[in-house]
């Protein structure tokens, strides 16, 4: 599967979500005076640093065999890093829609709570990726969290922003208890709500499943997930997935026979806002449907969500701007990485 650069405008009807490489908000015009605001997605390294990935490349084989290999980050889909010599990753920094970063530079993590906290490179590293399968390396950093900024950080997977210098007199305060910031809600959702949206989901199973995966599926009682999250104004959502499957769950003998997922608004009364289709032909409900991983508030109004998908031998991570009514692939990519074979 080739991984390549796609420009930040809504995906065509025909884009292969499995086909996402390492993507940036890199919409250029001969009248573009500046460029637009670019986005990167984060993950937690370990304990106080987080990685990212900034550009996609091609190494060719060119990785110095010297470079040292480091340990996994905790967030998944990050793939294997090298810590990289400056000189190295300078090699792959001269054109102008590639990210020019260095040792000690700063940038803005977007965090939980609405907070934004200032992050610094502090190692230089890429995952060599380009083989024969044709996919792209990346190169990118580690960047340290501030002690006094990690109550800030309660998941895995965050985004990454340039550095602005914040209004002055501005200092973070610890969060509200009562106030409402988006993100992915912790609070679990009542089970009144989850049978409502199980019985959505199975109206749907029944209208959009094929004759043979209807006539299995109908007799079967769909393993759910369902996750609450806030938009960047405070309003509530919902994402659900179920899966009709056969055999014990969780065993090699488990059969997915059908899988959807549902984008849900609450008001007036809870409904369908957008529909999400199998992504890959494996088994088990992680993995047949885009994961939502977390939520995040892009600023002016923008929410951004992150999502993990699986497809036949690939995967991706990726960073869209969420709109109502829409499917993934119709949302603004803002950023992914992924690989394929």
């Amino acid at each position: 599967m080739r991984i390549s650069i796609y420009q930040p405008v809504p995906l065509p009807k025909h884009f292969a979500l499995l086909a996402i490489g390492i993507c940036s908000l890199l919409c250029h015009t001969a009248s573009a005076q500046t460029q637009p605001e670019r986005f990167w997605l984060a993950g937690r390294y370990d304990g106080n640093r987080i990685i990212v990935y900034f550009d996609g490349v091609k190494f060719n084989g060119t990785m110095p065999t010297s470079g040292h290999k480091l340990a996994p980050a905790i967030a998944e889909r990050f793939f294997d890093p090298v810590e990289l010599a400056a000189s190295y990753v300078a090699q792959f920094q001269k054109g102008p829609k590639i990210e020019h970063f260095a040792l000690g530079d700063q940038y803005d993590l977007l965090a939980d709570y609405d907070e934004v906290v200032t992050v610094t490179l502090t190692t230089l590293v890429g995952s060599e990726m380009d083989e024969e399968v044709g996919n792209d390396s990346f190169i990118g950093a580690l960047a340290t969290v501030d002690e006094h900024d990690l109550p800030y950080l309660r998941k895995n997977h965050y985004v990454l922003r340039r550095h602005r210098e914040p209004p002055a007199g501005k200092s973070n305060n610890m969060p509200k208890p009562n106030a409402v910031y988006a993100g992915l809600q912790v609070e679990p959702i009542p089970f009144d709500i989850q049978k409502q949206i199980v019985m959505l989901l199975n109206e749907g199973m029944k209208s959009k499943a094929t004759e043979t995966e209807r006539k299995e599926a109908v007799h079967l009682s769909p393993s759910f997930l369902a996750q609450a999250f806030r938009l960047a104004d405070g309003t509530l959502r919902y994402y659900a997935r179920a899966e009709w499957g056969l055999g014990d769950e969780g065993t090699e003998g488990w059969k997915t026979v059908y899988a959807l997922g549902a984008w849900v608004g609450p008001l007036p009364r809870l409904h369908i806002l957008a529909w999400e289709k199998r992504t890959s032909p494996y088994d088990g409900i992680s993995s047949v449907l885009p994961d939502l991983l977390n939520v995040v508030n892009l600023g002016g109004g923008k929410t951004g969500i992150i999502v993990g998908i699986s497809g036949e031998d690939s995967g991706s991570l990726g960073l869209f701007e969420y709109r109502d009514g829409t499917s993934l692939r119709d949302m603004v990519l803002l950023h992914a990485i992924g690989s394929g074979e």
